[in-house]
């Protein structure tokens, strides 16, 4: 999947949307605006993140990972150079978040959680083979994962512990599903 060049001036209003609800957020949480945004580790993770994907559009991969591997090694963040995530992208805690595919606006991703491919599932639903697709306002709860083809439509939420392997509707709360209790076959 060709993607589109994106200016420097593109890159660089993304950024500052992302940092704005970063802000915003943080705002909210601690009751005052804060003071070194920049050196949040959120705002660090993000910001190699729209590097590397700006040199990756533009042709320049070696570059594109570079900034991806710097990524990993200062946030502990695997967010792949062709992941494509709209602006206003958070990224709560870096440590053990992994993403790659397709996003829209206001991303919201909790720590340990993520988006990628699943094993077998190759068909392109319009992010790339086998990788899903995610609308506006989606929030992915700690260690939780959309996996494979998968479409998410906008405000959806994905809960704490859920890998999400099938489409959802816009405007839903996923539930886990309901607990399955098999009898181990090695004890007496």
């Amino acid at each position: 999947m060709a993607l589109e060049r994106l200016t420097w001036k593109q890159t660089y209003s993304r950024l500052r949307a992302d940092r704005r609800r970063l802000a915003d957020l943080l705002t909210a949480q601690h009751g005052n605006p804060p003071t070194t945004l920049i050196l949040h580790p959120s705002f660090i993770c993000v910001s190699l993140y729209r590097i590397s994907n700006h040199f990756y559009r533009a042709g320049h991969r070696y570059v594109a990972r570079f900034f991806w591997h710097l990524n990993i090694l200062l946030t502990g963040a695997d967010i792949g150079e062709p992941a494509n995530l709209g602006e206003g992208l958070v990224i709560v805690s870096p440590p053990g978040t992994a993403i790659m595919g397709t996003a829209g606006k206001n991303l919201t991703v909790m720590p340990c959680a993520g988006l990628g491919g699943e094993v077998g599932r190759r068909e392109d639903i319009g992010a790339g083979p086998g990788l899903p697709l995610l609308g506006d306002d989606v929030i992915l709860e700690p260690h939780c994962g959309v996996l494979g083809p998968v479409k998410v439509g906008h405000r959806v939420r994905v809960p704490a512990g859920i890998g999400l392997t099938q489409d959802v509707p816009d405007d839903m709360l996923v539930e886990g599903p309901a607990p399955r209790f098999l009898r181990r076959r090695d004890l007496p």
